[in-house]
């Protein structure tokens, strides 16, 4: 059954600007909640904050709004806006993936959230919040 997480990967891996930057040796960096300990930068970890499930008198609507926050880390802030923005761009327009059907969704954000950690340095973090409107295809 098709699900909107891995729909949301697939259809960020499959641009070509974040592509470029995101996968390297067959593998992504674009995680859902969890990201592995020691990934290279720069990654982006997502995770659902709100799933509304709209509904009328006889049951729940087919659409969905889901608030999504995307996390980009990176080691420079040039490289951390850059993602940002092409995540931005390649959502904006519908589309269809993976057995999802994507409405235009809408972006808050980033917001600044770098900071030092320990034995690595400084470490570039935008945040931004997806609103994805989506439904089952």
């Amino acid at each position: 059954m098709a699900d909107m997480q891995s729909a949301l990967v697939a259809r960020l891996a499959a641009d070509p600007s974040l592509a470029a930057q995101l996968i390297a040796n067959g593998k992504t960096r674009i995680y859902w909640t969890k990201v592995p300990q020691g990934a290279d930068r720069p990654y982006l970890r997502m995770q659902t904050v709100t799933d509304l499930r709209p509904q009328h008198l006889t049951g729940y609507d087919a659409g969905r709004q889901t608030r999504v926050q995307v996390d980009v880390f990176a080691d420079t802030y040039a490289q951390a806006r850059a993602l940002s923005e092409s995540i931005i761009g390649a959502v904006a327009l519908p589309a269809t993936v993976a057995g999802v059907k994507f409405g235009r969704t809408r972006a808050e954000g980033p917001r600044d959230l770098g900071e030092d950690v320990e034995g690595v340095g400084f470490v570039h973090r935008l945040s931004m919040d997806l609103l994805v409107e989506h439904s089952l295809a």
